[in-house]
């Protein structure tokens, strides 16, 4: 692991969010993008070497959309930069984590084409750890 990359926030509004993080705390905003297979729209907001991730569901279904449901607006996700996403996800599983994906899915983002995967909450104490190889 390298570094804490991003940090994830589940939002109902991402313009009104990205308002607050940015005028308020100062974040540079990125450019709104679209995850159309999770159904939501992400603006990756800047803080030095931190993106903060803010997150909308696009739809009534998909996993931004659940976590709003179930628990509200909040922390989502914590992602961690790797330099070799299958060797961390391999190591990691011989420790018995469990991941939400066989393998890891690819993502253009506004810093850059990334392979991710996301760590069961279960694994780590309810906590959704992201990994995160940029390519």
């Amino acid at each position: 692991m390298e570094r804490v990359l991003e940090v994830g926030i589940a939002v109902r509004n991402l313009d009104k969010a990205t308002r607050l993080f940015t005028e308020v705390l100062g974040l540079t905003p990125g450019k709104v993008e679209v995850y159309e297979a999770y159904n939501m729209r992400f603006n990756l907001c800047r803080l030095g070497d931190v993106y903060f991730e803010l997150i909308e569901p696009t739809a009534s279904e998909g996993p931004i959309a659940k976590f709003i449901e179930t628990y509200g607006e909040g922390l989502h996700h914590i992602a961690l930069k790797v330099s070799n996403i299958e060797e961390t996800m391999t190591r990691l599983k011989g420790k018995g984590i469990q991941f939400t994906e066989e393998a890891p899915l690819y993502l253009q983002v506004n810093y850059g084409r990334v392979k991710f995967a996301f760590a069961h909450p279960q694994s780590f104490h309810g906590v959704l750890l992201e990994l995160i190889e940029v390519i």
